[in-house]
């Protein structure tokens, strides 16, 4: 009689957003007294808030160049930061800048 072997895959599947990591949990513990790190944003948002700090005159493809995401990626989250209030464009498309209001 043939012996058979029984194999078992296991799948672990870890999600890759930061709300859902140990590690996330305690860095925003430990930076409380961060600008950004109690506010609820995904680590991109947070990214290009810190990049806006400190080149507040960026086009959105600087951005993107800058962190490595895609523009799409980019325009899409500083479309729901300036819906947070947490991001404001001053001036025109050109000659403008952003504002990092918190």
């Amino acid at each position: 009689m043939n012996k058979l072997s029984l194999s078992f895959i296991f799948r672990v599947i870890v999600p890759l957003d930061d709300e859902y990591s140990f590690d996330a949990g305690i860095n925003k513990a430990q930076n409380l007294k961060g600008k950004n790190c109690t506010l609820n944003c995904t680590l991109t948002e947070k990214a290009i808030l810190e990049f806006l700090e400190n080149n507040s005159e960026a086009t959105q493809a600087d951005i993107a160049l800058a962190i490595g995401k895609s523009l799409r990626t980019i325009k899409t989250d500083m479309a729901i930061l300036q819906e947070k209030g947490l991001l404001k464009r001053e001036g025109s498309k050109k000659n403008g800048k952003w504002i990092v209001t918190e």
